[in-house]
């Protein structure tokens, strides 16, 4: 600024004037100074720095994203879903989106610095089982949402996983469906639990009789699982359950390589009914979750707070049953 002012012939203050377009301790500009001064910004390449905006604005105008995974997905249709919406919330709210990554050589103390060290003026978290960066986040003064999986102490914008679950039991209760595989998520997520439990009552309320189990991290049937479904066909589970449309999408093309039939010889249900690109071969009867939504909504509450407004504990949005071919 200091170079501009003297190339401009004018002093310090008034070039900022003439640069911010606003009046500063009462110094006028007049348009031809105006040109003179942005004329000299051209020439010197000026451009206004952002760190020394954002001390004067108390904002870094940067919002960040952390899933606590070692590498982050993108081509995740989950991780793709969450990661559109809040791109498109944060366009329309003026903000420039960080993603955060940790990986397994980075402290906890490390990982906490990264999140808090000024760089961002508030974050979206999807947080993991048992992650310990959430208690050093409690305590700080970082405006934070969490997104999926609910976290006590933090506001949290989730998906109503109990009443997508009871659906899911009440239509196969509708279609004379008694032996169940439910198969888990591995992980044990928040979220997960829920569905599990709230499946587990509805069920029970049926009489049905089901089997839980927890398939490989990366969706894959585990030999038990697999000894399960090569029982006579009159014992073994008449539909699979997955806690998640990516695991359910694995599991009938390993259903395929068994040559059991779906839903001829055993059906299957997944749960968050994201639209897959390019489109598989079959459409999955599923729970359709607003993910799109939940992103969005998490970037709204995130201004809000980082405003010093208050937002509820937990924003719950509503899925639905989308019926496919599976089941």
């Amino acid at each position: 600024m200091s170079d501009v002012a003297r190339l401009a012939g004018v002093n310090r203050v008034t070039a900022s004037v003439a640069l911010n377009g606003s009046s500063r301790a009462g110094t006028r500009v007049s348009d031809a100074t105006r040109l003179r001064v942005i004329e000299a910004a051209k020439e010197l390449g000026y451009t206004p720095n952002a760190i020394a905006l954002a001390l004067r604005g108390q904002r870094t105008n940067i919002i960040g994203y952390y899933s606590g995974y070692e590498f982050l997905d993108a081509h995740d249709p989950f991780n793709a879903t969450i990661l559109n919406g809040l791109q498109r919330r944060c366009q329309m709210h003026r903000q420039d989106l960080l993603i955060f990554g940790s990986y397994q050589r980075n402290s906890v103390e490390e990982v906490y610095a990264s999140l808090v060290n000024g760089k961002i003026d508030g974050l979206i978290l999807l947080p993991t089982p048992h992650s310990p960066v959430l208690d050093e986040l409690l305590q700080s003064h970082l405006p934070v949402i969490a997104v999926a999986n609910p976290v006590p102490n933090i506001a949290s914008v989730t998906v109503d996983d109990i009443t997508g679950s009871r659906l899911l039991a009440e239509y196969l209760a509708q279609k004379k469906h008694q032996r169940i595989l439910y198969r888990a998520d591995p992980g044990e997520h928040t979220s997960t639990t829920r569905r599990l439990e709230a499946f587990l009552e509805a069920a029970a309320s049926f009489d049905m009789d089901v089997q839980v189990s927890r398939g490989e991290k990366n969706g894959r049937l585990r030999a038990e699982e697999i000894d399960i479904l090569r029982t006579p066909q009159e014992l073994r589970p008449t539909v699979i359950v997955s806690w998640v449309d990516s695991h359910a999408y694995m599991l009938l093309e390993e259903l395929r390589e068994l040559n059991i039939r779906v839903p001829d010889d055993i059906a299957v249900v997944g749960f968050d009914g994201i639209r897959l690109t390019p489109r598989p071969f079959c459409a999955l009867t599923s729970i359709r979750a607003p993910w799109n939504e939940v992103a969005e909504t998490a970037v709204d509450l995130l201004m809000m707070l980082i405003d010093g407004e208050k937002v509820e504990q937990e924003t719950m949005l509503p899925v639905e049953l989308a019926i496919g071919d599976t089941a």
